[in-house]
């Protein structure tokens, strides 16, 4: 059974977008605890114990939420709202359960091991991060390890080709593809073509003589500057 962790939490008693900044610029994140038969309770959660203990995984497992000497809350995270630039956490959700309710949760996938098509010159493609499961929520994996190695080149792993650990089940589409195995020709031109998406529309990539020529009168103009 995977550790179980503790977060001491605070009640919030000032709503609002201002106060929640106001509690961020403080090193709080604002949260929710919510679910199995209780009302929602608003509170705040201190960052960097959370990034200490939880990291930036969702696939945390039970925990005990602590609140003063009110008895501890038995709760798992159902969601981490992240701040695209900052990185930082920016609100979480707790949902309230008991060790032994089934849950549908995120959980991690590492891939161990180097395919066999990767020794050979292709590239390992890892489509899905994370997969969803049913599982007790006492049991829930911090990650689940897949090996990789027989993967020759133009092999996929779809999800109904994987076994998870007893007691788990796949809460998602059985036909996507998890991780593959392409030549590289293939993923070259995959990375040009998500390049050429990247470009703002009616912009050309500039020539690489151009980008050069650029770089080197930049480059003058900041020593004409410093001089």
């Amino acid at each position: 059974m995977p550790e179980k962790k503790s977060l001491i939490i605070a009640e919030r008693t000032e709503f609002g977008s201002r106060v929640a900044r106001r509690l961020r610029r403080a090193g709080s994140i604002p949260a929710v605890v919510y679910g199995r038969g209780g009302g929602e309770l608003k509170v705040t959660v201190i960052e960097k114990e959370f990034l200490d203990k939880i990291g930036y995984s969702t696939s945390s497992g039970i925990m005990d939420l602590k609140m003063g000497r009110k008895s501890p809350v038995t709760a798992i995270i159902k969601d981490v709202q992240w701040d695209i630039l900052s990185d930082r956490p920016v609100h979480i959700d707790f949902l309230r359960v008991s060790a032994d309710q089934i849950v549908s949760i995120p959980v991690h996938i590492h891939l161990d091991n180097i395919p066999l098509g990767v020794k050979m010159g292709g590239v390992l493609e890892h489509t899905l991060h994370e997969i969803i499961i049913k599982v007790r929520a006492k049991d829930i994996p911090s990650a689940i390890n897949l090996d990789v190695e027989g993967m020759d080149i133009g092999d996929s792993m779809h999800l109904s080709e994987i076994t998870l650990p007893e007691g788990m089940t796949l809460d998602m589409d059985e036909t996507l593809v998890l991780a593959s195995v392409v030549a590289p020709s293939v993923a070259k031109v995959e990375a040009e073509e998500v390049e050429e998406e990247e470009l703002p529309e009616g912009e050309e990539a500039p020539a690489e003589g151009a980008a050069e020529a650029k770089g080197e009168k930049k480059e003058e103009s900041s020593k004409s500057g410093k001089e």
